[in-house]
């Protein structure tokens, strides 16, 4: 269960999809800043246009999210780029040329090191661009589908959304590339390893594979955005009847998906539509989670002896999250996998095989050939009821949930993750990030509601660290990339 909204949506949704940036406190690979004097003028003023009181209530409320944000951040040792997308256009006053700015500085700086990093730039953005033709073609589609099946000469609810999202595109791309920035000097420190797939053969390589991904994205965004601009009770019902195994709260159509998360056309789709909707940045976020579960792992080999470390990740999705865990571990690691959707557990298995087959030509290329690797295991079941022992897992990670389901599930999936985790071991949240994380686009985060995430609003306002304090584990480390935070917990011995 994970974030997907096709990026056709760049207007409707373009808090959370690509919140304003900047204060610009420096960056990953340099110290130089991307403020002008101009824009140092900007950030001075704050509400001046707006009625006493109205601001009194936005500041009011400004004021809570930010404690919110200041208390977790209180309980976790945070990395850099907490502070640095914290204080980034805190003021929301970043122009088109300031997004320019930060963009042609992240781009200089990788220029300059040469080498790998430039391999990098050079590889994500071309990344990118293939996503920014997505984005370009899905809003296209949805305009013609919307303006051919309307009768009435007005206007579409779409009619302006080129305009609107290319106008958010130099604010996207600025964030993408302080993102890229930001991964790429964890890989340099070692922190985890190059993603696997952008620097061997394998089907992401090939034309015909793009072709199929972007004519099943394009025929998803046009269902999708059709639903969405009707907004109808109807839109939202999938095909599940009420005493189905399934809870209450995943009988929806989220993000207006076909079937919602019950359907193989959503599953095949979704990791063109995430990526598309962050135009490449979607990798760079999840691989936050990386850190402290491969510290974890480095710091934990003098005591494990010869046995295997043993990973589960609840709501995979896809899988694809769970291929750089797999890749960045010993190839002995134990990883299981939990999903409610079976379709898509489908394609987790599919995406472990193609993993499974590029890294073996890997070894074999390296002279290991023939060496042997399992494959990971993949079970249908609800985060809030694991069917494993007690104690079972050194690490447990959790991606893109708890957004996605309401506060009592959230709190018995922390229990349910402490329980399965060994003494010692780790449990690892990584979801959206929440009112006060970046104060810069509160103000319109909770928009995303809108694409029918029902919990969304009050998850961007859950205390987090809380679910998991009552249960007994302990904050560790705290890292935040763009619209994503990750949380780590360990379990006293």
């Amino acid at each position: 269960m994970k974030i997907t909204v096709i990026a056709s949506l760049l207007s409707s949704a373009g808090a959370f999809l690509s919140p304003p940036a900047a204060n610009g406190n420096g960056f990953p690979l340099s110290s130089s800043t991307a403020t002008t004097t101009d824009l140092e003028r900007r950030e001075e003023s704050t509400f001046i246009a707006q009625p006493l009181q109205d601001n009194t209530l936005k500041s009011v409320q400004a004021i809570q999210d930010i404690s919110r944000a200041e208390y977790e951040n209180g309980k976790f040792e945070c990395n850099d780029g907490v502070e640095f997308w914290m204080n980034y256009n805190r003021n929301g006053k970043y122009e088109l040329e300031d997004y320019a700015r930060v963009t042609t500085d992240v781009s200089s700086r990788f220029f300059s090191e040469g080498g790998g990093a430039l391999s990098y730039w050079l590889r994500h953005t071309a990344r990118s661009g293939y996503f920014i033709s997505n984005a370009a073609l899905g809003t296209l589609s949805s305009q013609l589908h919307e303006r051919l099946r309307s009768k009435e000469p007005s206007e579409s609810k779409v009619t302006n959304a080129l305009p609107s999202a290319a106008s958010a595109l130099p604010r996207i791309l600025a964030e993408v590339a302080l993102s890229y920035e930001q991964d790429y000097e964890r890989i340099s420190q070692g922190k985890y390893k190059l993603p696997y797939d952008m620097y061997t053969r394998n089907r992401q390589n090939s034309p015909l594979y793009f072709g199929s991904k972007t004519a099943r994205f394009l025929s998803e965004a046009i269902g999708t955005l059709s639903r969405r601009n009707r907004g109808s009770e109807e839109d939202k019902r999938i095909w599940l009847s009420d005493d189905s195994i399934y809870p209450d709260y995943y009988k929806t159509a989220f993000h207006y998906q076909t079937d919602g998360w019950m359907s193989p056309d959503s599953a095949d789709v979704y990791e063109t539509s995430t990526e598309t909707l962050f135009l490449g940045g979607q990798d760079v976020m999840q691989r936050t989670a990386l850190v402290p579960l491969l510290e974890y792992a480095n710091d934990s080999t003098t005591t494990m002896g010869e046995s295997p470390l043993k990973v589960l990740e609840v709501g995979c999705g896809t899988g694809r999250f769970l291929t750089f865990v797999r890749d960045n571990l010993p190839l002995d690691s134990e990883c299981t996998a939990v999903d409610l959707s079976p379709f898509y557990l489908n394609n987790a298995r599919d995406n472990d095989k193609n993993w499974m087959s590029i890294r073996k030509r890997m070894e074999a290329s390296n002279g290991s050939e023939g060496i042997k690797i399992d494959p990971a295991t993949f079970v249908q079941a609800k985060g809030e009821d694991l069917p494993f022992e007690n104690e079972e897992f050194d690490v447990v990670v959790c991606m893109y949930v708890y957004h996605e389901v309401p506060r009592d599930i959230r709190a018995q999936i922390s229990s349910e993750m402490e329980r399965v985790t060994k003494k010692g071991g780790m449990v690892i949240l990584t979801d959206s990030m929440q009112k006060g994380d970046r104060p810069g686009v509160d103000s319109t985060l909770g928009n995303f509601k809108n694409m029918n995430e029902p919990y969304y609003e009050d998850y961007i306002a859950d205390c987090l660290p809380d679910h998991f304090e009552k249960v007994g584990l302990e904050c560790s480390t705290k890292i935040h990339c763009r619209s994503t935070k990750t949380l780590a917990f360990r379990k006293p011995i």
